[in-house]
């Protein structure tokens, strides 16, 4: 399920800087977002099973597991906007005034699947630690990109792009965020990342 979740969410950034022709992705994208719910449900499915079979065993761990999936699929969910944006960008985000701004948050985001993988497999508590000390920074960085765009004058196209793109991004990093917070943090605290984790 990480993998297909960084598929899509790479192929949507790939789309939105006209490095992928959409026609030719569109199917195989919207066929591997389908494959991530179809993910999420085959999961719940077990852990319901698994509980009714051994209902006294890894009450807690289905319990996490049941979160995490979920904030998985939001992912593939922001993902899938982003890709839309693209559409409706046409190739023209390179030229956006705020491009490098949103390029920033969506490598450092890149960036953290590989380590969420790590993190969720083995697991791994220190890599799912990076994750959450660049949770605060990127937020803030998409925070700030909303907050200077309502003193610009910018064509209502753009303008409604780069914010829907910082909202995404956030989304995706907030997300990325909770699935690593259930490897660090015990059940009663996980999705309640704390931005100076490691301080």
């Amino acid at each position: 399920m990480l993998s297909d979740l960084e598929y899509l969410y790479t192929r949507a950034w790939d789309a939105f800087i006209g490095k992928l022709v959409i026609d030719e992705v569109r199917q195989p994208f919207y066929d591997k977002d389908g494959a991530v719910n179809r993910h999420e449900r085959e999961i719940r499915r077990m852990l319901a099973e698994h509980l009714s079979i051994h209902p006294r065993h890894d009450i807690s761990g289905c319990l996490v597991m049941m979160s995490l999936v979920k904030d998985a699929e939001r992912v593939g969910d922001y993902s899938k906007n982003m890709f839309e944006v693209a559409v409706m960008l046409e190739g023209i985000a390179q030229e956006m005034k705020y491009f490098e701004r949103l390029s920033s948050p969506q490598r450092k985001i890149a960036d953290h699947f590989p380590l969420l993988r790590k993190a969720f497999l083995k697991p791994d508590e220190n890599a799912a630690k990076k994750i959450l000390k660049n949770y605060a920074p990127i937020k803030g960085e998409c925070n700030k990109i909303l907050s200077d765009l309502l003193s610009e004058e910018l064509s209502t196209r753009e303008a409604v792009a780069t914010a829907l793109l910082s909202r995404y991004l956030k989304r995706i990093n907030s997300h990325m965020s909770n699935i690593a917070s259930g490897i660090v943090y015990p059940l009663d605290q996980i999705d309640f990342v704390r931005g100076y984790l490691l301080e």
